[in-house]
């Protein structure tokens, strides 16, 4: 299926970092450990200790930069940072650009990972993806999962 040799290759960051201020921490903090109580209160310590470090964990995740991913495509498969998706894997691609941070969506063949979200940068070309893309997988709508959705609804 691969056509003959090429390489596509940029530089894009993991996801779009967003500043959070002291309150949106405060925010987190006071929910976690409201929730945290009303676990202890019904008899649920286990559950209370798992939304504290669950808030912490989150709290430390959300104040880090993201990191800058290499993006490789070429006739073999697509390389995202250290991992490889050979075309074998893939079942179809979406490029979305309707999106404020275009992507490439991946239908995977895998059950754990269905989808599998490439960022594109602003140096990538879309046009000359989708032409080099077509030639190794079908195209096929892909929208975003709703977990995905929700979390750039809420911000993250």
């Amino acid at each position: 299926m691969p056509q003959s040799s090429f390489k596509i290759e940029w530089d894009a960051h993991e996801y779009e970092h967003k500043e959070r201020s002291p309150d949106w921490f405060w925010a987190v903090g006071i929910i976690a450990v409201s929730i945290a109580i009303a676990a202890i209160i019904f008899g649920n310590i286990i559950l209370g200790i798992l939304i504290l470090i669950g808030a912490f964990a989150l709290s430390l995740f959300a104040s880090r930069p993201p990191d800058t991913l290499h993006i490789i495509i070429d006739e073999k498969g697509i390389t995202k940072g250290k991992i490889r998706y050979p075309y074998s894997t893939l079942e179809s691609f979406w490029i979305d650009i309707e999106h404020p941070h275009k992507k490439i969506i991946l239908r995977s063949g895998k059950i754990f990972m269905p989808l599998i979200i490439i960022p594109l940068g602003d140096e990538a070309d879309t046009e000359q993806l989708h032409e080099k893309l077509l030639h190794s997988m079908p195209e096929e709508f892909h929208s975003l999962p709703f977990v995905e959705r929700l979390l750039e609804y809420l911000g993250f």
